[in-house]
């Protein structure tokens, strides 16, 4: 038998359950003595782990470079992509198996390939290659049809398995491939090169595989290679390509890989639009499903299950009915078997009664899917996914690719535990979780957070090797650095919460030493105002954690004298920018006023913001923030309030400093002139005692200070305003003199309530 005769290309679709069913009937049927599968050459040492029980796809191959894990390669596999049960199937017979594609340890970098042909537009070189991206479209619209994904579904991934479809595929490919390639600008000069350098390398394992085996060799690989790896080209002509490229160290090991990231929506290249039912297919098949009416029958009545997990009805009956609907719908439309689209057509009509929003409420969970693969304890793990799987197995936090919430009792050992490892990975640029707002105002003893894994989150922990070989060395490592890093006030005193919140005593007294030598004397006023913020955070937790109360009280209350003194200074002289950074900052340090209520720290900040409402040469905008937030705090008498507002807009004062006034006093507070009715009367009062003109002038002003009012606020404040601003409940119509001036005045209202497009 010559080698010819021996090698067997079968063609596949990543990812395709109809192709990896073909792909096992073919392999029983050659009986090969090597499998060759498409695939990172330099992870041949860890292809044996695929045979190993603990193994659940959907995983992947991660190959990082060792110098910078940065530079990394994921390659997965779900339960029924072909290549996956190609490589089990050879390693359960113990057959010869490799892969054979280009190692990443040889692949040049996008600048490295040849740069851009002479006529060629600039920039062509980035776009996504027309070869690589939609073979199909070509050949469905070769068959007649509009959709190349569906064609090939209802061909291929639907269909009965078959070995004989394969030399039909290596055909269609070889046209197709022709067709394209003798099209000018077709395919872009690198995204050609990099395929010509796959090819070559694929060719000749194919041809070191024939020298050594001398039974039969299977190659499974994407079906656009197979005419690539069946032509006659001299051995010395691929290895001439390759003898440039330059290796570099890598480094090879699985991980869990999710359903969501095999989806073409994740922007994966290679990504299936429908995991979901992919692997409903891959299944029914595998249990031997008995026709077309199980495997029918079983997804609707997964569908009835999801409804019914979101409190919804779903017959028995109605799974029947909609089972039958699939089924003729797909005989109408001319195919073997119902395809997804049949399936949710059928859905949609009887399990969800045409209701659109009941499809998409399970849609994701079903389409798309939510699982996690798994990985056998006997695979090599980098040092920090090893160390994170130990924390993850003793707190029995497990990862999940759908987003779930937790809340954490920070009274408990273990709620505490499991606080400290989120923190600890989010030093480390390891996202995990995303705490969210405390069930509680003063928030003590609870955290909520909001978790999901990532894949790309393995390549974040290679990264993060650098710093330490466990979790607390490297998120100790990470804050250390940044602490002699940075030199912002407040990404500082961010820092020592994290440091503090991740339980890293060391690392949260170097950053807080750092803190305080750059705060000493600081002219950074606003920056000390964000400083102030989260060191007051982490002091509310001082029942819940081990903390250093006495010192961070000391480090702000240091803060707080430097912030007093200096706050009428860096409130003058300000353009609109730095104005509103001001009072993002006075807002912070104001919370954190009111999170300490030490009251010598109270005491001094209401004297500062009582100096800055008298100061003319401050930001109007501030001024009037700081006499909101006086009245606030019951800090300042009615009366006062009022000469404030008398003085910061009277006429003599221009129209574009009255609003910014009237804008910062109103500034995230326009609600409290709903439920505070003295402020409201009080602001009333003024605004009946402007003259015209001055009124006029202070409507833009007016406008923008309300601005942030929605339009059911907006209609009760009109309704106060009618009513006089006394409770709605309790008013009366008023005289007729009042009611004419209340209807003449009605759409200069309106618009400045931003109602002007309401019905009377």
């Amino acid at each position: 038998m010559t080698a010819a005769e021996r090698l067997h290309i079968l063609g596949i679709r990543h990812h395709g359950p109809g192709s990896a069913a073909s792909v096992l009937d073919a392999l029983d049927a050659i009986d090969p003595a090597a499998v060759l599968i498409e695939g990172p050459a330099d992870a041949e040492d860890i292809l044996p782990f695929a045979a190993r029980a603990g193994m659940r796809a959907p995983v992947a191959i991660l190959i990082h470079a060792v110098e910078n894990p940065a530079d990394s390669v994921f390659y997965p596999f779900a339960e029924y992509s072909p290549e996956w049960q190609a490589l089990r199937w050879a390693l359960a017979r113990g057959r010869g198996v490799r892969f054979i594609d280009l190692p990443v340890a040889l692949r040049p970098a996008q600048t490295d390939i040849d740069p851009t042909p002479e006529g060629e537009e600039e920039g062509e070189e980035d776009k996504p290659s027309l070869v690589i991206r939609d073979p199909l479209g070509a050949l469905a619209a070769a068959a007649g049809e509009s959709d190349g994904e569906t064609w090939w579904n209802a061909l291929v991934e639907q269909n009965a398995r078959s070995r004989d479809v394969f030399p039909a595929i290596a055909d269609a490919m070889t046209a197709v491939r022709a067709a394209f390639e003798a099209e000018p600008g077709r395919v872009s000069a690198r995204d050609a090169r990099r395929e010509e350098l796959r090819e070559a390398h694929m060719r000749l394992a194919i041809r070191e595989a024939l020298q050594k085996t001398e039974g039969p060799v299977a190659v499974i690989c994407g079906a656009w290679h197979v005419p690539a790896l069946q032509a006659d080209v001299p051995a010395k002509a691929d290895r001439e390509l390759l003898k440039t490229l330059e290796r570099h160290k890598t480094s090879a090991t699985w991980v869990p890989w999710t359903d969501t990231r095999l989806a073409a929506a994740s922007g994966y290249g290679a990504g299936v639009i429908s995991p979901g039912w992919y692997a409903h297919l891959w299944r029914a098949r595998a249990a031997g499903a008995a026709g077309i009416a199980a495997m029918t029958a079983n997804w609707q009545a997964r569908v009835a299950a999801l409804l019914r997990d979101e409190g919804l009805p779903a017959a028995t009956a109605s799974v029947i009915e909609a089972a039958r609907l699939a089924v003729s719908l797909a005989a109408v439309r001319g195919f073997a078997t119902p395809g997804l689209a049949e399936m949710q057509d059928a859905t949609l009509a009887v399990l969800c009664h045409g209701e659109a929003a009941l499809l998409r409420l399970i849609e994701s969970q079903l389409v798309i899917g939510a699982g996690i693969g798994e990985i056998d304890e006997s695979v090599p793990r980098m040092p920090l996914l090893a160390d994170l799987e130990r924390w993850q197995k003793k707190l029995r936090l497990k990862p999940s690719a759908s987003e779930e919430e937790v809340t954490l009792d920070l009274r408990s050992e273990t709620g505490l535990l499991k606080s400290t490892l989120l923190h600890r990975l989010a030093l480390i640029a390891v996202p995990w979780g995303r705490k969210t707002a405390a069930t509680s105002s003063r928030g003590t003893f609870r955290e909520n957070w909001q978790i999901v894994w990532q894949p790309e989150l393995n390549v974040r922990l290679a990264e993060a090797l650098r710093w330490g070989s466990t979790i607390e060395q490297a998120a100790a490592g990470a804050a250390t650095e940044a602490a002699a890093r940075d030199t912002g006030i407040a990404a500082l005193a961010a820092l020592v919460e994290a440091c503090l919140l991740a339980d890293l005593a060391d690392a949260a007294e170097r950053a807080t030493e750092r803190l305080q030598s750059l705060a000493v004397n600081s002219s950074d006023i606003a920056g000390l105002m964000l400083a102030a913020a989260p060191l007051a955070n982490v002091l509310r937790y001082g029942t819940a954690r081990k903390i250093p109360a006495e010192a961070l009280k000391r480090l702000v209350t240091n803060m707080a004298a430097e912030i007093c003194v200096g706050l009428g200074q860096a409130a003058r002289g300000l353009d609109d920018e730095a104005v509103a950074a001001m009072h993002r900052a006075m807002r912070a340090f104001d919370d954190a006023v009111s999170i300490l209520q030490e009251p010598h720290l109270v005491a001094a900040w209401q004297e500062a913001l009582q100096r800055l409402v008298t100061d003319t040469m401050a930001a109007p905008f501030l001024r009037g923030y700081s006499a909101r937030r006086l009245h606030d705090r019951g800090a300042i008498v009615a009366e006062d309030i009022e000469r404030a507002l008398s003085l910061a807009l009277s006429p003599s004062v221009p129209p574009l400093e009255a609003g910014g006034w009237l804008e910062g006093f109103l500034a995230e507070a326009s609600q409290l002139l709903l439920h505070d009715q003295s402020l409201f009367a009080l602001i009333d009062r003024w605004l009946l005692s402007l003259a015209e003109e001055a009124f006029v002038n202070l409507l833009p002003g007016l406008r923008r200070a309300l601005s942030n009012l929605d339009r059911m606020e907006g209609r009760r404040l009109l309704q106060q305003v009618e009513h006089g601003g006394g409770p709605i409940a309790a008013a009366g119509a008023g005289d007729a003199r009042a009611e004419a001036a209340y209807q003449a005045a009605l759409p200069l209202l309106k618009l400045i309530l931003g109602l002007d497009g309401d019905e009377p």
